[in-house]
């Protein structure tokens, strides 16, 4: 029973210990498979679960569908007030002005933020506002998400758009 559901993998343990380990580390979303009377390993990691066969088909659907929700539910970025961005297994800590940006981008991630909408949030913090000065952010910000795996992309006309840097 190795292989994978979409992007659930299936792994035999303690047999394939290797291959849970590369998918701990890649953050890779598993259900092992325990083997015989092997002990299942003891896990906090939400993106991994186990069962032991045989398992009904719909008990292993039940549980291939949590861990992807689990795993969904961590592909959305979050910050919190001291200006920690987190996105899955990544953080990184911001300044207060691209905090506020970043609010606005991670409340509606995958959406478009307004250019006035920027503006009004920086103009409570800078009285002297441009559209120079809010470009300059936004790509200080761009480059500050680069290695936790987000991009703001360009909604010319409009505004801009936070999503996962691979569909950028």
């Amino acid at each position: 029973m190795s292989g994978r559901n979409q992007d659930v993998i299936f792994v035999r343990w303690p047999v394939q210990a290797d291959v849970r380990a590369r998918c701990q580390d890649e953050g890779v979303p598993r259900l092992l498979v325990v083997e015989g009377e092997a002990q299942p390993p003891v896990s906090n990691d939400p993106v991994e679960d186990w069962v032991r066969p045989p398992v009904s088909k719909e008990d292993l659907q039940a549980r291939v569908k949590a861990l992807r929700n689990r795993f969904e539910s961590r592909r959305i970025p979050t910050i919190d007030c001291t200006g920690k961005l987190c996105f899955g297994r990544h953080s990184i800590t911001i300044s207060t002005t691209q905090t506020e940006l970043m609010r606005l981008l991670t409340d509606r991630f995958g959406d478009v933020v307004y250019r006035v909408e920027f503006m009004q949030r920086l103009a409570e913090r800078t009285p002297a506002l441009n559209r120079n000065s809010l470009d300059l952010h936004i790509m200080r910000l761009r480059r500050r998400l680069l290695p936790v795996g987000l991009s703001i992309r360009t909604v010319w006309g409009r505004g801009y758009m936070l999503d996962h840097a691979e569909s950028a």
